[in-house]
């Protein structure tokens, strides 16, 4: 079997320029919709507005995305070292999860943050989310000061959510 470099190296450069187009990051949405609600995975409604005035992490992962379950411990220990300070972790769920799959992984990891799971898959939509993990660090008057494509460094998360406390 002959190999054609020609039609090999337009082939790459076609599946070069898709991941750009499909994975960049989207520079158009600059705070969070007001009164946007968030459905956990217990069934309560959740809505953005009143969480003003604190800083959050909204996180849109999934069960089968290695690197938001490998993250998962991460947060958690965010989420425990920012006990009392008003910061708070929604992890979103993806629609293509089953909630008895998010609520089995919330038992399995002992995720003790805010879980919920965006069924309809409208939440993603608002937000451009096309990967997971996508995070945004929101701050007290509900701009999104961080948006991050990928897992955080642990110690990078926790700086900027201290300078995001800070005001």
């Amino acid at each position: 079997m002959k190999l054609d470099m020609k039609g090999l190296a337009i082939l790459a450069l076609i599946a070069g320029v898709l991941a750009f187009f499909l994975l960049m990051p989207s520079q158009g949405l600059k705070g969070i919709p007001s009164a946007l609600n968030v459905q956990t995975i217990d069934g309560e409604s959740l809505n953005l507005d009143t969480l003003k005035g604190k800083p959050y992490m909204l996180v849109f992962w999934s069960t089968t995305c290695p690197g938001c379950v490998g993250e998962i411990p991460a947060l958690q220990a965010l989420d425990k070292k920012m006990q009392g300070t008003g910061f708070r972790i929604i992890a979103v769920a993806m629609p293509y999860d089953e909630a008895p799959e998010v609520k089995a992984m919330r038992t399995q990891k002992g995720i003790t943050y805010t879980v919920a799971h965006d069924q309809s898959g409208d939440l993603a939509k608002q937000f451009d989310v096309r990967v997971t993990p996508t995070s945004f660090l929101v701050d007290a008057n509900g701009t999104i000061a961080v948006q991050k494509l990928g897992e955080w460094n642990p110690t990078e998360l926790e700086q900027k959510v201290l300078a995001l406390l800070k005001g």
